[in-house]
């Protein structure tokens, strides 16, 4: 069975703010390709869109990179 993207995504998003690439990285290439998510453009909408349901959240660093964390709502009771 095929892993959908937000699910990818919200297995190596935690509650750490984790930067764009670090994510892509945490992804790793054969589950990127699997999702079609190779491209970095498309990687990053994909995490906008995950933004826009409120499960994880953004904000800029001061070097201007995007880092992007689970939202308090998103944590499972524990936490991660």
């Amino acid at each position: 069975m095929a892993m959908s993207q937000s699910t990818a995504l919200m297995g190596v998003v935690t509650t750490e703010p984790t930067s764009t690439s670090g994510l892509y990285d945490r992804v790793g290439y054969a589950a990127l390709a699997q999702l079609g998510l190779i491209p970095y453009g498309a990687f990053r909408r994909a995490l906008v869109e995950l933004a826009a349901t409120g499960a994880i959240e953004s904000h800029t660093a001061p070097d201007g990179s995007t880092m992007w964390r689970r939202s308090a709502q998103a944590e499972p009771a524990g936490g991660i």
